[in-house]
């Protein structure tokens, strides 16, 4: 993902690229000073989450989500990663 465009959005930092496997891809990059095993397992399961219900699937795209902030500093991780993928189907689209 070194080629891929970075994205900003709330205390998540996505990086995203266009492939060519006819379906997109989620990544996630869940580090130890995010948190304890359940709040990493959690904030995971929510962003699979929200990435199956997106319309993401005909776009071929591969998305790699890593948190910038701690647990306690995320307000809204998951409207900020919908946020962030609205974002990514725009600029994906033009």
């Amino acid at each position: 993902m070194r080629k891929g465009r970075r994205l900003n959005s709330g205390g998540l930092r996505l990086v995203y690229r266009k492939n060519d496997l006819g379906l997109s891809r989620l990544g996630l990059a869940v580090s130890r000073k995010y948190g304890n095993a359940v709040q990493r397992n959690r904030l995971k399961r929510q962003m699979r989450e929200v990435f199956r219900h997106h319309a993401f699937g005909s776009l071929s795209v591969d998305v790699l989500l890593i948190p910038a902030n701690r647990a306690e500093n995320l307000l809204h991780p998951v409207a900020d990663f919908n946020k962030a993928l609205l974002s990514i189907e725009s600029r994906v689209n033009r």
